[in-house]
């Protein structure tokens, strides 16, 4: 990616994890708020730890599952045709694969519609959270790519240092 692009991408991801940050605040304010009713009606500080415990686990579940795709992904699209067992040209097994690949296409396009902050609709406080930190750690990502293009657009653009003509030097001290 050109440093444009990167520095682009960097905008949407900032802009993205504002408006995430946002949403989650509001999430949870909205938790609180219902969970002092439910704490009232349902008995307590061990439900809401169970409760707690509950949502991270998922979310933790989730993002483990997020990280497996990307690396199988990966995996993939680095790995030769040859040794790739999953492509065959049966008929039912391509067509199996093509509905799997829309699934996938629209699953990505709202996960990067969620990126920039768009389409967060339903999303609650620790799928919020959870998400924040995908964000960042994409943000991090983004700006070592973006140190990696600046060192070689120096290395690139750096000019020989000048020589000193020791002879002006010297006649210059006379």
């Amino acid at each position: 990616m050109s440093s444009t692009e990167l520095a682009s991408l960097r905008s949407m991801l900032d802009e993205g994890f504002r408006i995430v940050d946002k949403q989650t605040d509001q999430a949870h304010e909205d938790l609180t708020v219902k969970q002092i009713v439910e704490y009232d009606l349902m008995g307590g500080m061990d439900w809401i730890r169970r409760l707690e415990k509950e949502d991270l686990a998922y979310q933790s579940l989730l993002a483990g599952r997020r990280r497996a795709l990307r690396n199988k992904a990966r995996e993939f699209r680095l790995s030769p045709p040859e040794t790739q067992p999953w492509r065959s040209n049966d008929p039912e097994r391509l067509k199996t694969d093509i509905d799997s690949l829309k699934i996938e296409k629209e699953r990505l396009r709202v996960f990067n519609q969620r990126m920039i902050g768009k389409e967060l609709d339903g999303m609650g406080y620790l799928e919020l959270t959870v998400f924040s930190f995908e964000i960042s750690g994409a943000i991090m990502k983004v700006e070592g790519m973006m140190k990696i293009k600046r060192a070689e657009e120096m290395e690139k653009t750096k000019r020989p240092r000048p020589t000193v003509n020791k002879e002006l030097i010297s006649l210059g001290q006379i």
